[in-house]
């Protein structure tokens, strides 16, 4: 799963961020689909830990010439929390791709945007209107029909899916606030320090010795994760969030044909609606925030 950071207005052609955009949500859904096959062989931190220590190396690699500028964070605090949510939020999507299909855990992934909208009311103090919270609770009637609750048996890792977004989401508003004081990059990169720190000195309790290919797609998940985050940088460098965000719900799509493609699995009936109904909310509110930032720029 990604993460979608804010940049500043951007300059260039909105056709490529759009494409960057698209190729971005296609490496994650990558990431998430290699690392449910490892996590086949491999225990679930050590599928974790190869995400953030190879992204960690990646960053160090090609952004070596801002690692000084980025090593002493001007606020550690919310910038370590927001790294260790993001831990949390790893290991439970890894655990919960081990129990459904990529395109499941994705669709669940579409709540995001409406769990923090939700969440920045009693934690930022914003305010959401009427409409906003009638979106979110279709939403997250959509949710309901993915986990299945009152059906016979809950789906538990439709459920773990939803509490690793809910943990993501409130990263998201943590990064907000990080935001205020420190670059994305600076946020980024010491979110993976902390995971690659934090999995490898407790490497020794859940080590299993990779063989070649093993070694192969743990580098992977790392380095295409880290080429993933590169993209959405470029993306929203060629053009308007307002344009290039919704192209972020590609990965609904990416997921669905690799998880048929490479384990034979498709989300059910029951699945697909409540993604459609989330997806549809989304949309929504991506709309309805486009339109409000439209109309108070025109009064500027």
């Amino acid at each position: 799963m990604s993460e979608m950071t804010a940049f500043a207005p951007a300059q260039g052609n909105v056709k490529y961020g759009m494409l960057w955009m698209v190729t971005a949500m296609f490496m994650f859904v990558v990431v998430d689909s290699v690392g449910k096959y490892l996590s086949l062989t491999y225990p679930v931190l050590q599928v974790v830990w190869a995400r953030m220590f190879f992204h960690l190396v990646f960053m160090l690699i090609f952004m070596a010439p801002r690692v000084r500028a980025m090593a002493v964070p001007n606020n550690s605090k919310a910038v370590y929390l927001r790294a260790i949510l993001v831990l949390v939020m790893t290991i439970g999507s890894v655990i919960a791709a081990q129990m459904i299909p990529v395109a499941t855990l994705h669709a669940i992934a579409l709540l995001s945007p409406m769990m923090v909208t939700a969440m920045s009311v009693p934690l930022l103090g914003e305010k959401v209107g009427l409409k906003q919270w009638l979106s979110i609770l279709v939403a997250f009637s959509g949710a309901l029909l993915i986990v299945k609750p009152g059906m016979g048996v809950v789906d538990i890792g439709a459920l773990i899916g939803v509490a690793t977004i809910l943990v993501f989401s409130l990263g998201n508003i943590v990064a907000r606030y990080a935001s205020k004081f420190d670059t994305p990059s600076t946020v980024l990169f010491h979110t993976a320090l902390l995971g690659a720190v934090a999995t490898t000195l407790c490497a020794p309790f859940f080590w299993r010795g990779p063989d070649l290919e093993g070694w192969a797609l743990l580098a992977l998940i790392g380095a295409v994760s880290g080429c993933g985050h590169y993209a959405i940088v470029k993306a929203f460098a060629c053009g308007d969030a307002s344009a290039i965000a919704p192209f972020s719900y590609s990965s609904l799509i990416w997921a669905m044909l690799l998880g048929l493609l490479f384990f034979g699995e498709f989300p059910d009936t029951l699945t697909l609606v409540g993604a459609a109904i989330i997806f549809g909310s989304a949309i929504y509110m991506w709309q309805r925030e486009r339109l409000l930032n439209a109309v108070d720029l025109s009064k500027v």
